[in-house]
């Protein structure tokens, strides 16, 4: 059938943008992938530190994630090479989840470590995602959802570490979580899937503080004490 509108043309354009936009896309769900899984590995060997036993060699297990990460660092990298020059808005939404996730694994791997916030830049360099790449970075908001994340993993931490006779690290987690929530407390969120998030925090923090009640009122807080010191 003759075109004497151009419709044709205009619209074979289209076609061949559409089906360039759709295989720039399936080699970034493709990177995204293989990412998630070397994330699924990484929270599998840090679980451990819930096992009978494992409360008490945590350190030693953050450090076997430490080549995991590095080959994080590699795929993100990789990943960083599919995306189109500053397109990072276009196509943030396929890798956003799986960069959040990483953010939470990374400050559980830091907090295991050292018992400290780490902050974003010491997450983003521990991903590889500053200052090399040219596209991905840690988002503000990603970092923040790690740091909810990480909130849960370790009220269940402080539950788990009672069963294991180690009665001080709940307490500090207490003193962790409050600082942590007192933080949030100074952001002005909105009711959003950020703000939702943090209002697990309070949630996490009582049950924790309910942790420390009952040890002090088994007696359980100068032991708790002894083995602080």
């Amino acid at each position: 059938m003759q075109d004497n509108f151009g419709v044709s043309g205009v619209f074979e354009d289209y076609g061949k943008y559409l089906a360039k936009e759709s295989e720039i896309k399936e080699e970034i769900r493709a990177g995204v992938k293989d990412i998630e899984q070397v994330s699924r590995e990484i929270h599998t060997i840090l679980q451990k530190i819930h096992r009978p036993g494992g409360i008490k060699d945590v350190e030693s297990i953050a450090g076997l994630t430490d080549p995991k990460f590095a080959r994080v660092r590699e795929l993100l990298k990789e990943l960083d090479n599919k995306i189109p020059d500053g397109t990072y808005w276009r196509y943030c939404q396929i890798w956003s989840h799986s960069i959040s996730w990483l953010s939470f694994l990374s400050s559980l791997t830091i907090y295991i470590k050292a018992e400290q916030l780490p902050d974003k830049k010491q997450v983003s360099e521990m991903l590889g995602l500053e200052p090399e790449l040219k596209t991905l970075y840690l988002d503000i908001e990603d970092y923040l959802l790690g740091l909810c994340h990480l909130s849960n993993e370790l009220s269940r931490l402080a539950v788990n570490s009672v069963t294991s006779e180690e009665y001080s690290r709940p307490i500090r987690i207490a003193e962790f979580l409050n600082s942590l929530h007192t933080g949030f407390r100074l952001l002005n969120l909105k009711n959003d899937n950020l703000r939702k998030r943090f209002d697990s925090i309070k949630y996490d923090l009582k049950k924790v503080e309910e942790v420390v009640y009952d040890l002090s009122i088994r007696g359980l807080s100068k032991v708790a004490e002894k083995q602080a010191s």
